[in-house]
């Protein structure tokens, strides 16, 4: 297993939301840094991801070990972006991304984004209510429909 390290700070910046790179300021992306940095390291005490991994999620690629998707989960909870149950919370994530975004054009391009995933709520999972595999999931889900709204990968 691969410990944490100061390059996985911004890991969830990196894998779970390319729209962050939409336009982004050097005072957005600091905030961003600062947000999640701690949340990253919190994350990997319980979800230690493999550097392969972390290789994968920083690369924008899909990363399939065991820890990953509880790691995805931990990540998008204590974001807002699932709840509890790993269920998608499109209006509460949106309320998150208007800590970093302010301009009304950049905040619709977020919201029409997080609501092109919204199925992922009625997909069948195996995990119950436990929000793993749903988070994957999701994860998956804004991978490939970040191009679709112009978000860089």
């Amino acid at each position: 297993m691969f410990a944490p390290t100061l390059g996985l700070c911004c890991l969830y910046f990196l894998a779970v939301t390319p729209l962050l790179t939409y336009a982004m300021t050097d005072e957005q992306k600091t905030k961003i840094h600062e947000e999640f940095q701690a949340l990253g390291l919190e994350c990997m005490k319980d979800h230690v991801l493999t550097e392969d991994d972390i290789k994968n999620l920083q690369a924008h690629k899909i990363a399939t070990g065991e820890n990953v998707p509880c790691f995805l989960a931990c990540m998008m909870k204590k974001a807002g972006i699932i709840d509890d149950k790993g269920m998608l919370q499109n209006d509460q994530a949106l309320e998150q991304a208007q800590k970093f975004f302010d301009k009304e054009e950049e905040l619709e391009k977020v919201k029409d984004y997080l609501h092109s995933c919204s199925h992922v709520n009625s997909e069948p999972v195996t995990d119950g209510e436990k929000g793993c595999d749903r988070a994957f999931l999701s994860y998956k889900c804004m991978m490939e429909n970040a191009s679709q709204f112009g978000f860089e990968m």
